[in-house]
């Protein structure tokens, strides 16, 4: 069988060794390589040490400037537009050369905003299959934001052949917006086997060891790791020995053990900064405890993680971790942005072995049914497939 090019035209891709950011497109790119795909990656330069182009252990991965200033548009707090211009002429511009040059047979994009845009004009002069992967920020964006981000949203879902939705409530959302349910299919990015695998031995309880609650999002206002930093004086009025990680980096960071140290808790929490991926499975197994206090989700590979090692899940109560969690059975849900909530539940957790015993056991089965790779890869597999009869010599 002839080799099938895919391009994948995403709003992040790792930069350096140690960066979590959108390290699951990264896993998926060599994943699929491994498969038999050529793959090529076209994403934006963010960072002023960042490569212009590189080979990653056989993918080219090539990035197109637009005066980001090494800030991730995640950290706008209005949409850049006089940037974000920039970024679409250069980003067009960059994905037409890439796909003509290694001879992309489709283009799977990933974030409907704001590189859908760009996936959806190369493909449609290039005459190849565009698939869109919707995440969690587009999503908000789109549904959040002004109208002129939910009109590209949607002219983007409309004129990609396929649309991957990461949730159920993306789905369902997006088809009471007008997208035809025909053309959406619903799974989660991947879970690599070395969770499953470093995580079937753990154990439970306290066993003469302090109790260890580990938060691992990016440090930025989206994921509000404040919340538990406000948390963590009340869990130690009743549990002193509890230790608390935060692995992640971020703007937020300054400010964040500002305010451990402005609460007098700083000797109990220990900032770890960006983690290497391939150390998250150990880092996981240390903790007894994961929680994420994000405001906003689509479905959160950090938390399929945790659920693969047997953390025990306190998360926010929205709509996308209710896809996953079953509050008091697998895991613990509570209110956004409230720490006397949070605290009641980290402590009752801790509190209640049982409770944590059975959402271990329960949590790695869900994760090895629906959200290993090998599972996701199939899925994606079928759909390059099924998508490879459309693909026609451009004109």
């Amino acid at each position: 069988m002839q080799k099938f090019s895919i391009l994948f035209l995403t709003n992040s891709y790792p930069d350096f060794d140690s960066s979590y950011r959108a390290v699951f497109i990264k896993e998926m790119a060599h994943l699929l390589k491994k498969e038999g795909y050529q793959i090529s990656i076209v994403t934006p330069k963010i960072y002023k040490k960042s490569e212009y182009s590189e080979d990653q252990n056989g993918i080219e991965v090539y990035r197109f400037p637009f005066f980001a200033r090494d800030k991730l548009l995640i950290e706008y707090k209005k949409v850049p537009y006089l940037r974000m211009l920039i970024y679409y002429i250069s980003g067009f511009f960059l994905t037409l050369y890439v796909v003509l040059k290694d001879q992309c047979d489709l283009i799977h994009v990933h974030w409907a905003i704001p590189t859908g845009l760009i996936g959806v004009w190369v493909g449609w002069l290039l005459r190849k299959p565009v698939i869109v992967n919707i995440h969690g920020s587009d999503f908000r964006m789109a549904t959040e934001r002004s109208s002129l981000l939910t009109k590209i949203f949607l002219y983007v879902c409309h004129k990609a052949d396929q649309v991957i939705c990461v949730s159920e409530l993306q789905a369902k959302e997006i088809q009471k917006m007008g997208v035809r349910a025909n053309k959406i299919l619903t799974f989660p990015m991947g879970v690599d086997e070395a969770f499953l695998e470093l995580g079937k031995n753990r154990k439970v309880g306290m066993d003469n060891r302090s109790f260890t609650v580990l938060s691992n999002r990016n440090l930025l206002p989206l994921y509000n790791v404040s919340l538990l930093i406000r948390a963590i004086p009340l869990v130690l009025k009743e549990e002193p020995n509890i230790k608390f990680v935060i692995a992640g980096d971020g703007q937020e960071r300054e400010n964040l053990e500002r305010e451990a140290k402005n609460l007098n808790v700083s000797s109990f929490i220990k900032f770890l900064g960006s983690i290497p991926h391939e150390e998250m499975p150990h880092l996981l197994t240390q903790a007894d405890i994961y929680v994420s206090t994000s405001l906003s989700d689509g479905t959160s590979v950090s938390l399929l993680e945790a659920m693969a090692t047997g953390a025990f899940p306190i998360v926010t109560d929205i709509s996308s971790n209710k896809e996953w969690i079953e509050d008091g059975l697998n895991g613990i849900l509570f209110s956004v942005n409230d720490e006397k909530m949070l605290a009641s539940k980290i402590l009752n957790a801790i509190h209640d072995k049982e409770l944590l015993e059975r959402g271990r056991k329960w949590n790695r089965s869900v994760i090895k049914e629906k959200a290993l790779w090998p599972v996701c890869i199939e899925k994606i597999k079928n759909i390059y497939q099924s998508q490879r009869v459309k693909v026609k010599t451009p004109v």
